[in-house]
């Protein structure tokens, strides 16, 4: 049968100290705080293999020498009087690891095992005060270290700094296989660094542009932008996922049609979208960004993803008209996409509640791209492989519309969260579905706005007579 058990591995040699915590990390406190239900969102997991011939001791050296560089992974967070939190970066320390043995006969297979580890540590969230913001655990055969799960708080790393904690993780690893010496220490401002540089005068005057970038795109909105539409479902609200193989494939194509990014390409897509939703001219979007627009940044183990309001404007007549629009605006949000949402939540408050679309690209930052389609024919082929489900649905949420893009380089998952107010359940299958129509086409042509509309209208009077 399996064997859990517990061992434990040493890190020393680094730096100790105290700061305030970064813009990023502020966020997520905040969260944390105030959204009781935020424990599944505020854990990032992540799983890898582990090259062969490697012993276990081997495997916690190497992780020994990862908590090291990154200064992030060996912090605690400490509550202040005020609601507020430091961030504590301890030099040394121990950290506690699980040992999951399988016996070579045992008919458990794999995917069982590394889902019960990574639910069990959603589960089990952290303590930020006592514990540390990683938790390890090592999956063995008969003693040989197979595979490796890992769960990091979302206050020690965004989506794409838990990313770069597997790249390290698993090159430190092959170069040990290999008899190599470890490869070098990412360059990179650590969390404690960047908290003091926002502190500084260059940091509040970012946070100030950033302030008065927020107040002209306000002035832009009005309370009625997104209005509802219908009658809400039970439970309201609900987020579908389609998952496509065919959006992989064409995003590259379809945006270098346009000579802009993929990024850029999803945000025009999704906008086109909004038109059969909207009443006005604009709409308002919450674009989150990544945040590593700078060498020192790029390969930063922290949360650093925050997002900026802004208004896209939807009277173009082409995608290839808004996907210029587009290009403005993404250029716009990333210059001041690094603020401090205190207080730009200030801002908004003031202005009144705005109902508006998050838009958050995660994929379009993935290493590697599938092949480009040889025809349309072939990725109209594609999509038959695409699938669809409702992996959320809840009577509370502290957002209304959010459009996520995540998934592996060859499948992309469009994940599409809404207020069933303002999408009826099936409205947000026909939003994803008709996304996915529209990128496949534009590899290939461009598009009237106005067929866009079309065919999510139609799309959703099909999906809504289906139920």
């Amino acid at each position: 049968m399996i064997t859990v058990s517990a061992t434990e591995v040493e890190f020393h040699g680094g730096r100790t100290r105290t700061a305030p915590l970064t813009w990023g990390q502020e966020v997520i406190w905040d969260l944390l705080r105030d959204w009781p239900d935020a424990r599944s969102f505020a854990v990032l997991t992540r799983w890898m293999p582990i090259p062969l011939l490697l012993s276990v001791g081997e495997v916690l050296e190497v992780l020994g020498e990862l908590l090291r560089r990154h200064e992030s992974l060996r912090t605690r967070y400490h509550p202040t009087s005020s609601g507020d939190a430091t961030q504590q970066v301890l030099g040394s320390g121990v950290l506690p690891v699980e040992l999951v043995d399988r016996p070579a006969q045992d008919p458990t297979d794999w995917t069982s095992i590394v889902t019960d580890c990574l639910v069990g540590a959603v589960e089990a969230g952290f303590d930020h005060e006592r514990d540390l913001p990683i938790r390890v655990t090592v999956i063995l055969e008969e003693g040989i270290p197979i595979l490796l799960t890992l769960a990091v708080s979302h206050l020690s790393a965004d989506f794409i700094g838990a990313d770069l904690i597997v790249a390290d993780f698993t090159a430190m690893l092959q170069a040990r296989v290999a008899g190599h010496p470890l490869p070098p220490a990412r360059p990179g401002l650590q969390p404690a660094e960047l908290a003091a540089w926002e502190h500084r005068p260059e940091g509040q005057l970012q946070d100030v542009e950033a302030a008065r970038y927020l107040r002209r795109q306000l002035d832009r909105t009005h309370p009625g932008m997104l209005p509802a539409r219908a009658a809400p479902a039970t439970p309201r609200f609900h987020r579908g996922v389609l998952e496509s193989e065919a959006v992989a494939m064409a995003v590259g194509p379809a945006a270098r049609r346009y000579r802009a990014t993929p990024s850029t390409l999803l945000l025009a897509v999704t906008s086109a979208l909004m038109r059969g939703i909207c009443p006005g001219p604009a709409y308002p979007v919450d674009i989150l960004q990544s945040n590593r627009m700078t060498p020192e940044l790029a390969g930063m183990v922290c949360s650093l993803s925050q997002g900026i309001l802004t208004v896209v404007d939807l009277t173009a007549d082409t995608v290839a008209d808004l996907v210029r629009h587009c290009t403005a605006v993404l250029a716009e949000a990333r210059g001041h996409g690094r603020h401090r949402q205190r207080s730009t939540l200030e801002l908004l408050s003031t202005a009144g509640a705005r109902r508006g679309c998050q838009f958050n690209d995660i994929w379009s930052h993935l290493p590697g791209r599938p092949r480009p389609p040889a025809t349309l024919r072939e990725l109209e082929g594609v999509t038959a492989t695409s699938t669809f489900s409702w992996v959320e649905q809840v009577p509370e949420k502290n957002k209304d519309l959010f459009m996520g893009i995540r998934g592996t380089a060859d499948r992309v998952h469009l994940s599409l969260f809404a207020d069933t107010a303002l999408l009826p359940p099936g409205d947000i299958r026909a939003f994803l579905d008709t996304f996915e129509r529209t990128v496949v086409t534009l590899a290939y042509q461009d598009l009237p706005l106005d067929q866009v509309t079309h065919w999510f209208a139609e799309t959703a009077t099909r999906f809504a007579e289906d139920r």
